[in-house]
């Protein structure tokens, strides 16, 4: 997971560049309609890969053979010739087969592309930006070694502290409750007889209890690109907060900035309390932005195929 974080990420953060020139108008929409427009896109994109990515001429022809041996097996069953259908069967299951692997193979070359999009989509879409006036709640999560320690923060001039600058790092209460629930369910489930196990297994466990954490409020005093620095111990972590009077982009949610340390009681990452720009529901799948995205991004796509003739 570290050559996730220190690697891999700021890899993936570097393709964004690119696309920030090339579809950066897009975050002028709005986040709901510029996740719209690119679940679109999404959709178009595939089916541009598969189409000019692949032999459709003859993945055209196999289609066409796979309908006339579809006929074929009809009439072998209505006949009762069975040699017939087991010949007509091998033969759908060989172009069937060879069809299939025609299909992937621009969905191989496309997959790369479309997670690039996806991820740059919920950095740039999944939440609003935040406006002069805002206030945002920091969450940093420790790891356990960090526990009854203190952390400071130490927002730049456009923001303004909302709460102390000091911050105790301790379990939340709800997770502390959640976990001791949690216990007491454990010893339950030990000295329980078989007919109580069988009744407690059919209820669900209690939340996972969550890490160490300190938190604080900050108010979007004014528009621009601000930092807030977090010191612990001797270490210090930046994260930065651009703040919009209108258009632009939100914040990055979640800086991982590691999963593990050798003395396990490092910071491992900050969260930002963002406005999401689209509320869980049924529509979505209650998934927010991605399940808007998905639903637009497969209706459409599927939509294209017989527009832009995609076999």
């Amino acid at each position: 997971m570290d050559l996730l974080t220190q690697y891999l990420m700021p890899i993936v953060r570097a393709c964004y560049l690119p696309l920030d020139y090339l579809l950066g108008w897009v975050t002028r929409l709005g986040p709901v309609a510029g996740l719209v427009v690119m679940a679109a896109f999404t959709g178009l994109m595939v089916n541009l890969f598969q189409k000019y990515l692949s032999n459709q001429k003859l993945m055209g022809q196999r289609n066409a053979d796979l309908d006339t041996l579809k006929a074929l097996t009809r009439a072998a069953k209505k006949n009762g010739d069975k040699d017939t259908l087991a010949r007509v069967r091998g033969l759908t299951s060989r172009i069937g087969g060879a069809h299939a692997m025609a299909s992937m193979m621009p969905a191989l070359w496309s997959l790369p592309v479309v997670c690039l999009v996806v991820m740059w989509t919920g950095e740039r879409l999944g939440f609003h930006p935040v406006r002069p006036g805002q206030v945002v709640e920091v969450l940093a999560n420790f790891e356990e070694g960090a526990r009854d320690g203190f952390a400071h923060v130490v927002p730049s001039a456009g923001l303004a502290l909302q709460s102390p600058a000091i911050s105790p790092i301790e379990v939340p209460k709800k997770a502390e409750q959640a976990d001791d629930q949690k216990n007491v369910a454990l010893a339950e489930k030990r000295i329980a007889t078989p007919e109580q196990k069988k009744a407690k297994s059919e209820t669900t466990e209690p939340a996972q209890t969550t890490g160490p954490q300190a938190h604080w409020f900050l108010s979007a005093a004014e528009a621009g690109t601000h930092t807030v620095v977090i010191r612990h111990g001797e270490s210090k972590y930046e994260i930065c907060v651009p703040v919009f009077a209108k258009g632009g982009q939100p914040p990055e949610q979640t800086t991982e900035f590691r999963t593990q340390s050798p003395t396990r009681d490092q910071l491992k990452n900050v969260m930002l309390g963002l406005t999401p720009s689209v509320e869980p529901a049924w529509w979505n799948l209650t998934l927010q932005w991605m399940g808007l995205y998905l639903v637009i991004a497969f209706t459409f796509g599927f939509g294209l195929r017989k527009v832009l003739g995609v076999q």
